[in-house]
């Protein structure tokens, strides 16, 4: 299994202005816990949605990296979300298995070769 953080690992150029969507390909798919997670990037801003089980509410995180601020289902959060999202964000990287991904990029943005 390749999860994100293998890729990652493996390379010298990391693009802070990358936009797009990292998705799991099929509704059937979840992460090893059960949960599911799509992450929206748009350079320093990021939107994580996340479902703890099948049939729960979803939890929308958006991140303003610059700022440091975020937003938790619409209401302002704080440190301790801060420190949440970053611990979902690395939980996807590190245990996602990359087959079961699709990356959706704007039609603007083209991939580099």
């Amino acid at each position: 299994m390749t999860t994100i953080a293998g890729y990652l690992g493996q390379t010298d150029f990391l693009d802070k202005n990358f936009i797009g969507t990292i998705a799991f390909r099929s509704e059937e798919l979840a992460l090893p816990d059960g949960s599911k997670m799509a992450l929206g990037i748009d350079g320093g801003h990021w939107v994580l949605v996340y479902q703890p089980g099948g049939g729960t509410p979803f939890q929308v995180f958006e991140y303003d990296r610059e700022a440091g601020k975020i937003i938790v289902d619409k209401k302002p959060g704080a440190a301790g979300e801060i420190r949440e999202f970053k611990r979902l964000v690395g939980y996807l990287f590190a245990r996602a298995d990359v087959e079961d991904l699709v990356t959706l990029l704007p039609p603007q943005v083209t991939e580099k070769e």
